[in-house]
């Protein structure tokens, strides 16, 4: 903390909050599209994609990143010391603006701590008030001076209840792209082109790895024995060692380990193996037929089944306002998923085509960080 107040005077200083890797993504990329429009000074509840565009950290959120409900209960310690961390922050600087990215439960309260101290609030990604928790819209009324949206339908449900927002279209739509074509792919990777390619994707944190990998290698055995030739592609996340994986594959399923080419082994992927998650919305935007599974602890599953006011689970399935994508969530059998894996592989990538693209069309827009950036300076300005 003693480099707060090794700063320019005459630069404007902003706190972002993130909470898990894609939150951060996306906050590193805003920070980008800011400090472009004008100098600031940023420090940041984030790790090292934050620090690369220019933040200073105050706290690391992967000692809090979590999923679920009950998960919570022993990260209470790091939510404490996070929360403290900031709010010292926040009384000894006293920044400008406050930008809140996604990770509801814990910013909602730095939202409230930010308002009592009579500094602004920007929220980028807000929390999915339309499919639980709804009463989390008085919060954001009371705590939060401007919401940016990423989806069309949140802004409608803003308007309604007179609460500041601005749409700026879906950045995925812009950033999600494979990085080099098929054949430089396969080439790279080392792939048996005559083959059916599966990629998988277990989740970001630990404790999803965890709770994943044991079922998938079940469901890839099984793939394994009745495909001719199949490759089975796992990118790895950037908080996700290879060594974490291995631990829960102690028979050594011959994984295609990858790292920084997740785009490309989603397209060039004949179906994939998601983890609930803004991967399936990358997956959907590659046009890549998807199975979504994921596994809660028995408590989260049962709140969640009472507290979740939508159909579906992942975004593909809510924006496309019906089941696109298969979901399995918590009851993981792998026979079962390894049926609907070769029935979607006979569909083929094609049969798929015209319902992502829909989905794909649905998000456009144009430079969506640097329209969320512009927000931002409307605040910084006054």
């Amino acid at each position: 903390m003693d480099s707060l107040h090794n700063k320019k005077r005459e630069d404007k200083e902003i706190l972002i909050s993130t909470g898990e890797l894609s939150g951060e993504i996306h906050g590193s990329y805003l920070i980008k599209a800011i400090k472009e429009r004008l100098p600031v000074n940023v420090y940041a509840m984030g790790s090292d994609r934050l620090k690369e565009a220019g933040a200073q950290t105050i706290y690391d959120y992967r000692k809090i990143s979590l999923t679920g409900l009950s998960e919570i209960f022993s990260k209470l310690p790091h939510i404490w010391d996070a929360y403290m961390g900031i709010k010292r922050y926040f009384l000894s600087n006293k920044p400008a603006l406050a930008i809140l990215v996604d990770f509801p439960g814990f910013n909602l309260r730095v939202a409230r701590l930010a308002k009592r101290l009579g500094i602004p609030v920007v929220y980028f990604i807000p929390p999915q008030i339309w499919a639980w928790r709804t009463k989390r819209i008085e919060k954001i009324k009371r705590y939060v001076d401007h919401v940016i949206c990423i989806l069309p339908f949140e802004k409608r449900l803003y308007d309604e209840h007179h609460i500041d927002a601005t749409y700026v279209g879906h950045p995925f739509v812009n950033t999600v792209k494979p990085s080099m074509n098929r054949e430089e792919f396969i080439e790279r990777v080392g792939i048996d082109t005559s083959g059916t390619i599966i990629t998988v994707m277990p989740g970001s944190r630990e404790n999803e790895i965890e709770k994943h990998i044991p079922v998938l290698i079940n469901i890839l055995k099984i793939l394994k024995n009745r495909l001719d030739r199949p490759s089975f592609i796992l990118p790895l996340a950037e908080s996700i060692e290879r060594g974490m994986i291995e631990r829960y594959n102690p028979e050594g399923f011959p994984f295609i380990f990858v790292r920084g080419l997740t785009y490309d082994a989603l397209s060039y992927s004949d179906l994939a193996i998601v983890a609930s998650g803004s991967a399936t919305l990358e997956a959907a935007l590659l046009l890549t037929p998807t199975i979504v599974i994921y596994r809660l602890s028995r408590l989260s599953y049962e709140l969640a089944k009472r507290l979740v006011k939508v159909k579906h689970i992942s975004l593909p399935n809510i924006i496309g306002g019906k089941e696109i994508y298969p979901e399995f969530i918590n009851l993981l059998d792998p026979e079962t998923i390894a049926e609907k894996a070769i029935h979607m592989l006979n569909i083929g990538r094609k049969g798929y085509e015209e319902d992502l693209s829909s989905i794909r069309k649905s998000l456009e827009g144009d430079d969506s960080y640097g329209k969320a950036a512009e927000v931002v300076l409307r605040f910084l300005r006054n």
